[in-house]
């Protein structure tokens, strides 16, 4: 930034000067003293118009820079606004922008077209009337506390995906900046992924069924050549893993498409935690691996309403895991705790850990990481148990570390 400088005043010397020849022409009566005096006199007054005439000079080159770099600035935020609009007029996705007072500041042509005709958006408009829908108003209001949020949009014949986000202004009041995805296509092909591994899940049990069948014949009939009984357990072993996936991937696609329906029952924990674990110490015992439920004492007695077929399922195949791939002779530990308002269900283990580049993908659907692949499975079981503590309105989360286990903690809500 440009500064005025500070120019001097008339310098002393040209007063002086001044000074001089008026004393010399007033004070002497001699000609040489009127004529030197007159000298002294106007060469003082010409230094002072010089002077004058510099600082006028250099106060208008400042003004001329300080006008350059104005104009300079002008443009170049010009071309920023220009970009930034050039920006939100291209991008696909919606963007609105909500002030402290809840209405519309800011929104791009791609907002008004996702959201149709439906929605009253315009510059200044009322939240009210650009959103009526109570999830997304109660999503907006958890963004307005400081709260990220995501959520689905039905607005026929889209679907679509909004983000609120907190955005704090220069002023320290509380923004939101909405942002808008189309993901009825997305969808489209899910329910159409979710109908072909159902159908051909169903489909190839038949097969699967009969290739059992079939070696089972030629085993118990003596049809089997000497040495051949070999090939027929590796056709056994092949088919049960196959019915094993077959099972999963079916049970999977029911919980996604909403074909499984949870029946809820009291459950006690002082009974039910005990079964399970002496169930999964069938599967532990041949690797010398301790298991160890951890139940408060306070939960003994406590009932809890879920579905116990379901609960199971969700348990045991983090067990399953657990059992797995810890190294034998180790412990596995099933912890049970309460923390208002969730029921808390922690599985330990002393297996090789996950790294957090694989922690992040394990509860996709057929994603084992690179420490596990020696371990027979299918890759689903992880998924099943995501979905299931959606299903039962709880959540799943892993803590892990490389050469240190992992912990498995699901919540259930719990009254």
């Amino acid at each position: 930034m440009y500064r005025t400088p500070q120019l001097p005043a008339p310098s002393l010397a040209a007063l002086a000067l001044v000074l001089i020849g008026t004393w010399m022409v007033a004070a002497l009566a001699h000609p040489r003293g009127l004529i030197l005096g007159g000298v002294c006199f106007l060469a003082g007054i010409s230094l002072m118009l010089l002077q004058g005439f510099l600082r006028f000079d250099s106060q208008a080159r400042v003004k001329s820079d300080l006008e350059l770099e104005n104009l300079s600035l002008r443009n170049l935020s010009q071309k920023e606004d220009h970009l930034r609009q050039g920006i939100l007029v291209n991008l696909r996705e919606g963007v609105v922008l909500l002030d402290s007072q809840k209405e519309v500041r800011l929104y791009n042509p791609a907002a008004q077209l996702l959201l149709s005709t439906s929605s009253r958006l315009a510059m200044g408009a009322s939240l009210p009337g650009v959103f009526r829908e109570p999830e997304t108003l109660r999503n907006i209001e958890m963004a307005y506390a400081g709260k990220e949020t995501e959520w689905t949009l039905r607005r026929d014949p889209r679907s679509l995906r909004l983000r609120a986000v907190p955005i704090d202004s220069v002023d320290g009041s509380q923004n939101v900046l909405l942002t808008i995805g189309d993901i009825t296509r997305q969808e489209a092909l899910e329910t159409t992924r979710q109908k072909f591994i159902s159908n051909a899940s169903h489909e190839l049990k038949t097969p699967v069924t009969g290739i059992r069948i079939a070696a089972e014949n030629l085993m118990d009939g003596g049809f089997v050549a000497p040495g051949g009984e070999i090939n027929i357990q590796a056709i056994l072993r092949s088919v049960d893993r196959m019915t094993m996936l077959l099972n999963d991937i079916s049970e999977l696609s029911r919980i996604e498409t909403g074909a499984l329906r949870l029946q809820a029952q009291p459950i006690q924990l002082g009974v039910f935690l005990p079964q399970l674990i002496e169930e999964m110490r069938r599967q532990a015992e041949p690797r010398r691996i301790a298991l160890k439920a951890e139940l408060e004492p306070s939960l003994d007695q406590m009932v809890m309403q879920a579905d116990p077929l379901r609960l199971h399922q969700l348990l045991e195949n983090l067990l399953s895991n657990a059992i797995k791939f810890s190294p034998e002779g180790s412990e596995v530990v099933l912890q049970v705790q309460s923390r208002a308002p969730w029921l808390i269900w922690i599985v330990q283990d002393s297996g090789p850990g996950i790294a957090e580049s694989d922690a992040r993908r394990i509860f996709e659907r057929f994603y084992r990481a690179p420490s596990t692949r020696g371990v027979p499975g299918t890759g689903l079981g992880l998924a099943i148990v995501k979905h299931l503590a959606l299903l039962m309105g709880g959540e799943v989360s892993l803590e892990s570390e490389l050469g240190k286990g992992s912990t498995f903690t699901v919540k259930l809500p719990h009254p």
